[in-house]
């Protein structure tokens, strides 16, 4: 069984679950309503998954001294990557992985980001799995998460994308630069009022200055009127309702070799995703 921690993790309604293996896939400010803005809290805080005696387990480089201590207070086995374990691209479709003297070689690159399989497979190793190599490879392959780095095919091609605060804008700008080098994009953006919306807007800025702003019904969700005080456009982008509008104008203002960036949170990416699913449907 697995189980994602929701928000935190000392007070997360999952760390009731007696579990193996505790997991920190990676560290940033974030949710600061509830968790604040220090990092060294928001360690504290995640680190509170770990367990006394078990695997406790970090593929953030360079955490914060709360994290390795508070392992360190309870006598968890730590393993942080960089030290325990680690991995580095031997060319464009291969990569290596290292835990100690143990070494997986060519390995396929997978759609997901690399310092999270990374990570995963030190995770496995620790649970102590019955997996073979032809397992980890197949799953590397097959590897998919909906709503990261998800193309919709059709004219125009549509990236899904549920990046909602700097750190993951960071790395989809990288994938995006990376894979479509030169290209702008449409984007459609609607965010948590909660979140750091200005430094994620800064580091979406340089594919686009076509911004389609929308807002959403909920208590947490900022308003389009939010988002574009970050906007940077020749001019004032209009303001949509909900997701799926600013997606469908964004849609119809689009020329053939167009791309469109759906981003900004999970509710964003889903709704526009479950619209387009409703429209497959109705063409089949």
């Amino acid at each position: 069984m697995l189980l994602e921690v929701g928000l935190g993790g000392r007070l997360d309604a999952t760390n009731v679950v007696d579990h193996d293996v505790s997991v920190i896939t990676s560290l940033a400010v974030d949710h600061v309503d509830w968790l604040g803005d220090d990092i060294n809290v928001i360690g504290y805080e995640k680190a509170g998954i770990f367990r006394a005696g078990r695997p406790a387990i970090c593929g953030q480089p360079k955490p914060p001294a709360t994290v390795p201590a508070h392992a360190d207070d309870i006598h968890a086995e730590f393993y942080q990557t960089g030290i325990q374990f680690d991995y580095h691209l031997t060319s464009e479709h291969t990569w290596t992985w290292q835990h100690g003297s143990f070494m997986l070689e060519n390995l396929p690159v997978p759609v997901l980001p690399l310092m999270n399989a990374n990570t995963a497979l030190m995770a496995l190793g620790a649970a102590e799995l019955d997996l073979t190599d032809v397992n980890i490879v197949n799953g590397l392959k097959q590897a998919r998460l909906p709503g990261r780095m998800q193309m919709l095919t059709g004219t125009p091609v549509t990236i899904l994308d549920v990046a909602h605060n700097p750190h993951s804008a960071e790395y989809l700008v990288a994938q995006l630069s990376k894979h479509y080098p030169n290209r702008r994009f449409k984007v459609v953006i609607g965010m948590l009022h909660d979140k750091d919306i200005e430094e994620t807007i800064r580091v979406l800025n340089p594919l686009t200055e076509d911004w389609y702003p929308t807002s959403r019904i909920r208590p947490r969700a900022a308003s389009a009127d939010e988002l574009c005080q970050y906007l940077t456009s020749e001019h004032d982008p209009k303001r949509y309702a909900n997701p799926v509008s600013a997606y469908q104008a964004a849609i119809n203002e689009a020329k053939p070799d167009d791309m469109i960036l759906v981003v900004g949170s999970f509710h964003t990416v889903g709704e526009v995703l479950e619209y387009c699913e409703t429209l497959d449907t109705q063409d089949h």
